[in-house]
């Protein structure tokens, strides 16, 4: 089986975009700027700070799936929905890649992720268990097997933006 899948399913990139890029994110070191949390533990953080960071990672994912005050009643909760009739789900969030920070580590996830590139460039690309994978359509739902070793590229010179979510 191909660690990255492209589904059926397909969305209003322009509009995620557009919610995206609504989320102002203080610029301060204390906040991570490459990720916006969709949902959380408790439906209320928005902002990943280096401590909500810290507390997410310990927290187990199925306990990330209360929609962010934020997304509610907005079509980013409709997306979510909707892939919710087929897919159980949970820790969505938004990803960015920019020139300044190109690439995550090299690991491996406890469950599933589904993708929906938003903003792409022809120099974006997934290594899984080191062979080169690309995800570029905007829009497309795609699974992906990040229980396997996996890391993002942007070796381009615009952002890479993904709606992620988990799922199992």
């Amino acid at each position: 089986m191909q660690p990255i899948k492209k589904t059926k399913l397909k969305f209003d990139f322009r509009e995620l975009l557009i919610k995206y890029n609504s989320v102002e994110i203080p610029k301060d070191v204390t906040y991570d700027q490459n990720q916006i949390a969709i949902t959380s533990f408790d439906g209320k953080n928005v902002m990943v700070d280096n401590k909500f960071n810290e507390d997410y990672k310990r927290i187990p994912e199925i306990d990330l799936n209360l929609m962010n005050e934020w997304f509610k009643d907005t079509y980013v909760e409709e997306v979510i929905h909707t892939i919710n009739k087929t897919y159980n789900t949970t820790k969505w969030r938004f990803m960015r890649l920019s020139s300044e920070r190109r690439a995550y580590s090299y690991h491996k996830d406890e469950t599933k992720r589904l993708h929906i590139p938003l903003l792409t460039n022809d120099e974006c690309m997934f290594i899984i268990e080191k062979q080169l994978y690309e995800m570029n359509q905007p829009g497309v739902l795609y699974e992906m097997d990040t229980t396997q070793y996996h890391t993002a590229l942007n070796l381009g010179w615009t952002d890479r933006v993904h709606m992620v979510g988990a799922y199992s």
